[in-house]
């Protein structure tokens, strides 16, 4: 990405909105062309060849590559300068004839719902961009059985990748094609959004990963990309750009904001009852990864855990605030906050150790989430006696990839997926004499067997059941 790109290389440089959220118009450039005669082109949202929007899914596709007439975040791009690296550089913000009209900002999840709020996207009068659901059993009906309660709201906040390398690359027109060479973690899902907004056909566009630098979901949207193909189709020349810190940091996604209400039960002996779930996630000015994130918590509100009576309502909510998108774990980890802590909260209250209400309550086998999906894996029957050898450390008693080893038969409902670790796999094949030279020793409980590769893969046994509709 920023270690290499053509020696006559033009250089992108974008500028970008001091306000969170308002109107603009550009005047004539002419007086800057004459000014900065190293400055090759000024690209506007006019400029952009197809139809200048882009996104994670088809249907949310809300995310312009230069605004066109407002912004909706501080950081937005609404115009580059193209030319070489000194003049670029030296070409200060107020030297553009950028007029403002500041509007009132959303800024946080209050602010956007409130009755009045501007509407930040047509398609969403309400700003709410989508909502996830998972209800299952009957939630009303469980709190009288209760022997302990416990009820929280939690709130997080916008968390930074601060990847070691920013967003950075190049792009050159070869022919009818484009071809870029920039640091991505999903180049065949950048190829596609790129064709999109370039009014391209995909196979008129190649995109080179590079070295990605760190990413952690954070280059899974486009950034630079859109700005310098574009400059490069019209130029006809090399264009590079590197995003600065500061610039990285103000422009690209984030982990969501969330506020999480959740009331947790469970009977005497520690059993779960129910959980009660609310989720609001402020998925800032555009859509990007918002709806895997209000969709994907719900499903794993529970956690690893087993609770007969869910309700688990989220929504994705734009704000004028930088967009939110994908970050190791799309939205789990917050809710993992609340339930978690409401566990130690009912643990406590119930006089259980904070590890053994975890254990009675963890999935196992043939047991199913809220969500109905579950797997042939799952946590140990009975917890290991204290002073045991901890599980992960123990041998495999038997060659992996037979049953005994930690693995699951198929069935017709439930089609075994081959990972690393398989019997027919080279990684486990290498391993096989390993595995056999532990078999003598004395056997360790089933649920403790797993093959001995490297990634700790196994073979996993997958059924989808019915669920309530989301």
């Amino acid at each position: 990405g920023a270690d290499r790109a053509p020696a006559d290389s033009l250089w992108l440089r974008a500028v970008r909105s001091p306000h969170a959220h308002a109107r603009f118009a550009i005047g004539d450039l002419a007086p800057l062309h004459a000014r900065f005669p190293g400055l090759a082109k000024v690209l506007t949202a006019t400029d952009i060849p197809g139809p200048n929007r882009f996104g994670i899914f088809e249907d949310t596709r809300d995310q312009p590559a230069l605004a066109e007439g407002c912004v909706r975040y501080r950081g937005e791009a609404v115009l580059a300068l193209v030319g070489d690296e000194a003049t670029v550089t030296r070409i200060r913000d107020s030297d553009l004839p950028i007029a403002w009209e500041i509007l009132p900002p959303l800024a946080g999840i209050d602010a956007a719902l409130t009755a009045g709020a501007a509407v930040l996207h047509d398609a969403r009068p309400d700003n709410v961009l989508t909502r996830g659901r998972v209800v299952t059993g009957a939630i009303d009906d469980a709190w009288p059985d209760a022997a302990a309660v416990a009820e929280g709201t939690f709130e997080t906040s916008f968390v930074e990748h601060a990847y070691i390398e920013p967003e950075a690359g190049w792009a050159r027109r070869v022919g009818d094609r484009i071809e870029l060479t920039v640091c991505t973690q999903s180049p065949y899902m950048q190829r596609d959004e790129l064709a999109y907004v370039m009014g391209l056909a995909p196979a008129q566009v190649r995109v080179i990963p590079s070295a990605t630098g760190g990413g952690f979901g954070g280059k899974l949207d486009l950034t630079l990309h859109p700005l310098v193909a574009t400059a490069a189709w019209l130029l006809k020349r090399p264009v590079r750009c590197v995003f600065t810190r500061p610039e990285s940091m103000a422009a690209s996604t984030k982990r969501h904001p969330a506020r999480v209400w959740a009331k947790l039960a469970a009977a005497r002996d520690g059993t779960l009852l129910a959980l009660d779930f609310r989720g609001d996630f402020n998925t800032g000015a555009y859509a990007s990864w918002g709806p895997t994130v209000a969709n994907r918590v719900p499903v794993h509100a529970t956690g690893p855990y087993r609770v007969p009576h869910v309700r688990a309502l989220t929504r994705a909510i734009y704000t004028t605030e930088t967009p939110a998108g994908a970050f190791r774990g799309f939205g789990v980890p917050q809710a993992a906050i609340a339930q978690e802590q409401l566990l130690d909260e009912v643990a406590e209250k119930l006089g259980i150790d904070p590890l053994d209400i975890r254990l009675k309550n963890a999935l196992r086998p043939g047991w199913s989430p809220a969500s109905r999906r579950w797997r042939r894996t799952g946590a140990p029957r009975a917890a290991p006696r204290r002073g045991a050898t901890p599980r992960h450390r123990r041998p495999c008693a038997t060659a992996p990839g037979s049953p005994a080893c930690g693995t699951a038969s198929a069935t017709p409902r439930s089609p075994t997926r081959r990972r690393c670790g398989s019997a027919s796999s080279p990684m486990a094949a290498s391993r096989s004499t390993t595995a056999r030279s532990t078999s003598a020793r004395a056997p360790t409980p089933s649920w403790s067997r797993s093959p001995p590769t490297r990634w700790g893969c196994r073979w996993i046994a997958s059924t989808w059941c019915s669920a309530t509709p989301i």
